[in-house]
């Protein structure tokens, strides 16, 4: 008969560890390396014939957690590579571990110790996430006291979590593997990578026996405002295990497991140190050459390509959260593979932008089995983008000026105009990226509603609040405008939704009369009917146009918002193109491809810089509003540019040719999986809700009522 894990590991992982490790770590800086290096090899050879039967690969890890959907896309597992810097040294080689990662076509996380022995500047972690690379946060001091007492532990916290802030990170590691996962509800964090599914060599080898993410819930007492977080496991040995300590000399270890875990649809994280790898390829006592690490990636490149999900951390626990929290299952939705109906959702779609990001959604909705009611406002060209794409809707409604008593007019007569189409159709949750009139009427009918936003400045009067919100990283809890309890976040942009199926067409330059040899400069003007706008925007924009104009180098491709905006400008500014160096697409025009193809942009609103910090083109903001949480993080990462004056137009905005790729530069992926999960997550819930509403005799349904 099989022991458990822990009982083969020995007793003393439960009780003889929490007294040696605190001894050790206080008198670890008195030990010198190479001795401390001896000592713990020596230790782990003599363990390592005890353990075979456990390690690598711990029998029973590969079991799946309850109603687990598989990863996005169908992919057969997920890779996540993740770093813990621990020196300057370490800090040193980043950039160099960035640069073999891109070349073979990954990314990763780099964790960085906040008050340890060395600094992390911004710059290189604006570089780090600039190429889609996320950054977390490692322990504190990273000198094995975090968890001495529960006191400390807290005070250290709240010195965490301004790092956390400081930095936008949202994952977290403990320094020497470290853990205790009740303590860690007070950390801002959306996962925790402190644990790993066996690994007999850690000093606290307390095993989680599972190669799969999983969820702990914050308890009732807690201030979590996330309700816990997702842990992430390593699932594969830690480089300094398999190379400093048994001087492994291939990187077969890795690979046999992850054939393991790929097996079994897991999840194959890694975790190495930039500090223990040798650019020069050379072994010595505490390094190893990094053409191992190297070869792992190319090995799983070479027998893998197209099988796996390589995701950030922060995208698994965003994909996590939806499928592994305790929100207790609904036997009453399908699985995907049920022949029963799915729920109805219903997305409206108000604005330009909202098509090509709701686009892929509405098509993951449908391919998963569900009903999608998808309608549409005719304004802002958004009806004809919708047919261009080949989005299928109902017109509802239409803009209705920009005068403010109009609007408000036309707000409530297009929510009148929905009810009883939605009456009839009856879709279970209301989706939108801020239609205020689907608010109103899925308010009047009771039907629960989510918006996906990432503005927090925008204006929702009581009546036209949602239940639930899904917003971006970026955006805190005081962004928010529902219960925190009822946010969601994904990681990167609304705009990597649909950045990602991005391919360059370069005939669009032919149809705008353009060559891939002129300096081009597209330009959006400002929404001179949005409820963001105001006058200095507008005066900043013709101020602008002016700017480039007087440099004859500029072709400048204008956006207009719709074309009303597009007749008044050639109608009034007929001299801006008289020489043919301004163009106006005629009709609807893929957006992305121009700004792909543009050298600059420079736009009123936030869509198209959006787009174009996603696509890796230089973008300059002219939005004279208030500026959202989005795009300041945009600027701190060096992705955006704000120009407030005149002044700035010499000074900050350069009008040079860019060298443009061939292909769409990396960013992050997860976050149309992240959106999509957390509506299956709401969509549960509310099914629950509603057919426990349904339960409650008429009666009883009466008397809770009148309480």
């Amino acid at each position: 008969m099989r022991r458990p894990l822990s009982r083969r590991c020995g007793r003393s992982i439960q009780f003889f560890p929490m007294f040696r490790n605190r001894v050790y770590y206080r008198i670890k800086p008195a030990i010198p390396r190479p001795l401390r290096l001896s000592i713990r090899r020596w230790l782990a050879l003599r363990k390592r014939s005890r353990v075979q039967d456990i390690w690598p690969i711990a029998p029973g890890s590969q079991q799946p957690p309850p109603n687990w959907p598989g990863w996005p896309g169908g992919k057969k597992f997920a890779l996540v590579l993740t770093h813990d810097v621990e020196s300057q040294w370490g800090v040193d080689k980043c950039r160099q571990l960035m640069r073999l990662e891109k070349g073979l076509g990954f990314q990763s996380s780099f964790n960085f110790i906040p008050m340890g022995g060395y600094e992390t500047s911004e710059q290189l972690r604006n570089e780090l996430t600039r190429n889609g690379f996320e950054v977390g946060v490692h322990d504190l001091r990273h000198d094995g006291k975090l968890y001495h007492t529960r006191g400390e532990f807290s005070k250290n916290a709240a010195l965490i979590n301004e790092f956390l802030r400081d930095w936008g990170a949202v994952g977290f590691r403990s320094g020497f593997m470290l853990h205790n996962l009740n303590w860690l509800h007070d950390l801002n964090i959306e996962y925790d990578a402190s644990t790993f599914d066996t690994d007999p060599f850690e000093p606290q080898p307390d095993h989680r026996n599972t190669i799969f993410p999983f969820w702990m819930t914050a308890p009732a007492d807690s201030k979590n405002a996330r309700g816990g977080y997702v842990e992430l496991p390593y699932t594969l040995a830690q480089d300094s295990t398999l190379y400093l300590l048994f001087r492994e000399k291939t990187p077969e270890v890795w690979m046999r497991k992850l054939d393991w875990v790929a097996q079994h649809g897991g999840m194959a994280l890694v975790n190495t140190h930039p500090d223990y790898m040798d650019f020069q390829n050379e072994w010595s006592l505490g390094e190893y050459p990094v053409k191992l690490y190297q070869e792992f990636l190319e090995y799983v490149r070479a027998k893998y390509d197209g099988q796996f999900w390589h995701a950030s951390p922060r995208e698994v626990a965003s994909f996590a959260r939806a499928h592994v929290c305790n929100v207790k299952p609904v036997k009453s939705v399908p699985t995907t593979n049920s022949d029963s109906p799915k729920p109805k959702v219903w997305i409206d779609l108000d604005n330009t932008p909202h098509v090509p990001f709701f686009e892929p959604i509405i098509q993951e909705f449908r391919a998963r089995g569900y009903d999608v009611l998808c309608t549409a406002r005719d304004a802002f060209q958004v009806c004809d983008l919708a047919r261009q794409r080949g989005v299928e809707f109902i017109q509802v409604g239409k803009h209705s000026g920009k005068n403010r008593f109009r609007k408000a007019a036309g707000l409530f007569y297009r929510a009148a105009q929905l009810l009883p189409l939605v009456m009839r159709e009856k879709p279970l949750l209301a989706i939108s990226h801020g239609s205020r009139a689907q608010f109103i009427a899925a308010n009047i009918l009771n039907i629960p509603s989510v918006l996906i936003e990432d503005y927090e400045h925008a204006d929702y009067p009581p009546t036209m609040r949602p239940k639930w919100e899904i917003v971006p990283d970026a955006i805190d809890d005081e962004g928010l405008f529902c219960p925190p309890e009822r946010a969601r976040r994904y990681p990167g942009l609304k705009e990597h939704v649909y950045v990602r199926n991005f391919r360059p067409d370069a005939s669009v330059l032919a149809q705008l009369g353009l060559n891939d040899q002129q300096l081009i400069v597209t330009v959006r003007p400002p929404a001179t009917e949005a409820h963001y706008h105001n006058e200095r925007g507008e005066s900043l924009f013709f101020e602008l146009m002016a700017f480039l104009l007087n440099d004859p180098r500029a072709s400048i491709v204008l956006m207009p918002r719709n074309a009303k905006q597009a007749q008044w400008m050639r109608q009034n500014k007929p001299g801006w193109f008289s020489n043919s160096r301004v163009v106006i697409p005629n009709g609807p025009m893929d957006g992305l491809n121009v700004v792909f193809h543009s050298d600059l942009v420079v736009s009123g609103g936030g869509t198209m810089n959006r787009e174009a910090a996603a696509l890796g083109v230089p973008a300059y903001s002219i939005l004279a509003g208030q500026v959202g949480a989005v795009d300041r993080a945009l600027e701190k990462s060096g992705q955006l540019t704000f120009v407030t004056s005149p002044k700035d137009f010499m000074q900050k905005i350069r009008l040079v040719r860019r060298s443009r790729p061939l292909a769409v530069p990396g960013y992050p992926t997860g976050a149309l999986e992240g959106i999509v999960a957390h509506i299956e997550e709401i969509i549960s819930v509310e099914y629950a809700r509603k057919s426990s509403r349904k339960a409650v005799p008429v009666a009883q349904s009466r008397r809770v009522t009148a309480a």
